[in-house]
C-alpha cells in the first residue's frame, strides 16, 4: 500500500486543527481570568417541588470556642431519613447572636451534610462575624445569620443524613461566643 503525503497531511490536519482550537480557547480563558482578577465561575441552581421535613433547633444558653480547627455547635445538629434511590435538597439555616473579639480575624461558621460542607462550600473564606480588626470587645453583640443548601443522593436503601452547625476562629488570641441561635432545616424533593 503506498500513502502519499498529502493523505498523511490530511489524517493528521483534524486533530492538529482541533488542538489549536482547543489551546486558544483555553488561552481566552486565561487571559480573561487574569484581566478581571478572579476565576469565571457560574451560579449554580438545584430544584426540588415539595417540602417532606423541617426541623427547628434552638438554644438559649451561650457556647464559645477560640479553637483555631473547626468545631461543632453544641446541640445545632439535624437528622433526616432520605428514603431508597431519592435524591432531596437540604436548606440549612443558622440565626444567632454573635460576638468576635480579641485578636485580629474573624470568626468563620459553616454548616455540613454528612460531614461535607453545604454550597456555597466557602471553608473559612465565610466570615461569619469579625473582630473588627481586634476592635471587637467581648460586649460588641450582633445578629448574624448564614443560609447554605446540598442535595442528597440516597442509596438503595433508605439513609440516615445528619446536618451539623460548626464555628472557629482564624487567629490565636481571637473568641468566638453564640448565643440565642436558632438553626432550621428543611428537605424538599
Amino acid at each position: 500500500m503506498i500513502i502519499d503525503k498529502r493523505t498523511i497531511l490530511n489524517s493528521l490536519a483534524f486533530p492538529l486543527n482541533t488542538f489549536i482550537r482547543r489551546s486558544a480557547a483555553s488561552a481566552v480563558v486565561t487571559l480573561l481570568t487574569s484581566a478581571l482578577g478572579t476565576p469565571l465561575a457560574a451560579a449554580t441552581t438545584e430544584n426540588a417541588t415539595v417540602l417532606v421535613a423541617v426541623k427547628a433547633v434552638r438554644e438559649t444558653i451561650a457556647t464559645s470556642t477560640n479553637s483555631i480547627a473547626w468545631v461543632n455547635v453544641p446541640g445545632a445538629t439535624a437528622t433526616f431519613t432520605v428514603p431508597a434511590l431519592r435524591k432531596d435538597l437540604f436548606i440549612a439555616q443558622f440565626t444567632a447572636e454573635s460576638v468576635c473579639w480579641g485578636a485580629g480575624g474573624y470568626c468563620p461558621v459553616r454548616i455540613l451534610l454528612n460531614g461535607v460542607e453545604m454550597d456555597p462550600a466557602a471553608g473559612t473564606d465565610f466570615a461569619f462575624d469579625s473582630t473588627d480588626a481586634g476592635t471587637a470587645n467581648s460586649s460588641s453583640w450582633e445578629s448574624h445569620s448564614v443560609e447554605r443548601s446540598r442535595t442528597y443522593q440516597g442509596s438503595f436503601i433508605p439513609v440516615t443524613v445528619t446536618v451539623q452547625v460548626q464555628y472557629m476562629v482564624t487567629s490565636a488570641g481571637a473568641n468566638f461566643r453564640l448565643d440565642d441561635w436558632h438553626f432550621t432545616v428543611q428537605q424538599l424533593h
